[in-house]
């Protein structure tokens, strides 16, 4: 099998300003190692969070090294994220293991055989993707985290690594830092960007395989010197697995990058005779309810022969199945594909009004603050959130005072679609967050939370390692 280490920064050749230093002091530079499977030019919602942490440590005094891949297949593709890293991030890109990777190609490979070829490829791609994937445990990934040890335990004696950090998902970023953690000694912090599975999405319906992935679960809460999770009640749930230990969870959610918003405007083309609501994500299953629906369709239907001033914008992954079952309400909507994310942020601040849903049922629905959240807030626009009543993010939302909010039930989403557009109407649009309610969920102060938990675990093996020392000279 082929392995290959690129050492260099993704942006070495570009040029460029180092970060501003925020609160490092005069304290030793400290190296931490971070893995992450999925990270620029891999694009998506979940990749914004350690890419920020990467932008924002050396300002805190802490010199990230990222050990990624190149790309994970299943997510969109930004390379503009690359320009956001400082021009000097440290980022290694570890080819080995992806035996997923192996099987696309041994497939490609057969349909250069022309028209019988491209009919064995077919007939055996998904045999092969199959077997792939069953063997894959506990995630496609796993191959590239065992081979990846050897050459991080050297990685970490050349470079002094102080700490250890790894985001699920995939799973296999944490079972390669508990490896890396019980080899080396090195504390070792678990970031947690959702559940696993305690997540109201688990489905896993194998008995054995549920135990297998609970028991690995557990132990990885146990071993790790800190976890992290994304809202109160989410470090809470995972908490609750090891109660004896509470100290060790810590709550960062995600948030919002000002530099970001930083000169954007709205779309000149965009007309002023249409209300725009719009949506930028995964327009999915977990956030497309027939109560959803319904109450668009109420709405519209409520607004006669004035409904073609009114428009659901979707920006970003919709099924076809969830497209025809807009089309069956008779909303007006339009779609608008994956966009990079400078492009996302500008949706955002042309809209009239963001949608914001989530699933309202299943264990720990109310958990859930989805990453865009809190750039729905940055960009000021008002937000109508159908939200598990009482959850995060009902809460979240209440106490920036940036929109309404409703549980999925349809005539209250339709009084209050009704409400945001008689006061677009009107020219008295509902305000969206007060700038001075963002600046705990700036990536700046978030990722200084972050250098807190590495400066307290370094800090902490420093002072034990001195402990051993001064023993040692004691018996000596």
């Amino acid at each position: 099998m082929l392995r290959q280490l690129d050492n260099r920064s993704p942006n070495s050749d570009r040029e460029g300003t180092h970060v501003a230093n925020y609160g490092a002091g005069d304290r030793r530079g400290g190296r931490v190692l971070m893995l992450a499977t999925a990270f620029p030019p891999t694009g998506g919602s979940g990749v914004q969070r350690t890419a920020k942490f990467v932008k924002y440590l050396p300002g805190f005094g802490w010199h990230p090294i990222v050990w990624t891949t190149d790309r994970v297949d299943d997510l969109p593709y930004d390379p503009t994220l690359l320009d956001d890293l400082p021009p000097d991030a440290d980022v290694r890109r570890w080819r080995g293991g992806l035996r997923g990777r192996l099987v696309e190609r041994w497939v490609q490979s057969i349909r250069r055989f022309g028209s019988a070829g491209t009919m064995v490829a077919d007939a055996l791609g998904w045999r092969l993707r199959k077997w792939n994937n069953d063997r894959g445990w506990p995630d496609e990934f796993i191959g590239w985290a065992h081979s990846s040890v050897s050459s991080l335990l050297r990685l970490i004696e050349r470079e002094r690594i102080d700490v250890i950090y790894s985001t699920y998902s995939p799973i296999s970023n944490h079972v390669l830092g508990s490896i890396l953690q019980s080899r080396t000694g090195l504390p070792w912090v678990a970031d947690f960007r959702d559940l696993w599975t305690d997540d109201f999405r688990y489905r896993v319906q194998d008995k054995t395989q549920r135990e297998e992935e609970r028991r690995l679960e557990q132990q990885i809460l146990e071993s790790a010197d800190a976890v992290i999770g994304v809202s109160r009640t989410q470090a809470t749930v995972l908490s609750d697995h090891v109660p004896d230990a509470r100290g060790k969870f810590v709550t960062i959610t995600n948030g919002f990058d000002a530099t970001d918003f930083e000169g954007v405007t709205r779309f000149p083309d965009r007309s002023k005779e249409r209300f725009v609501m719009a949506f930028v994500g995964r327009f999915d299953r977990y956030r497309v309810t027939e109560d959803l629906l319904a109450g668009f369709a109420k709405f519209v239907r409520r607004l006669g022969d004035r409904r073609d001033r009114f428009v659901l914008r979707i920006v970003g992954h919709i099924s076809d199945r969830t497209r025809r079952n807009i089309a069956s309400t008779g909303v007006g909507h339009e779609y608008v594909s994956y966009v990079d994310h400078g492009t996302a942020v500008r949706e955002m601040v042309s809209a009239d009004a963001l949608l914001l849903s989530r699933e309202s049922s299943g264990p720990n629905a109310d958990s859930v603050i989805c990453g865009k959240t809190f750039e729905y807030l940055a960009s000021g626009r008002p937000i109508l959130a159908v939200v598990p009543e009482g959850g995060e993010s009902d809460r979240l939302v209440r106490r920036c005072d940036a929109g309404l909010t409703v549980t999925f039930d349809e005539e209250l989403i339709a009084k209050a679609l009704e409400r945001l557009f008689r006061a677009w109407e009107e020219g008295r649009s509902l305000a969206g967050c007060p700038s001075n309610r963002l600046e705990p969920f700036s990536r700046i102060a978030l990722t200084g939370r972050l250098a807190k938990v590495l400066d307290d675990l370094a800090s902490s093996v420093n002072a034990t390692r001195e402990t051993e020392q001064n023993a040692l000279m004691a018996v000596g």
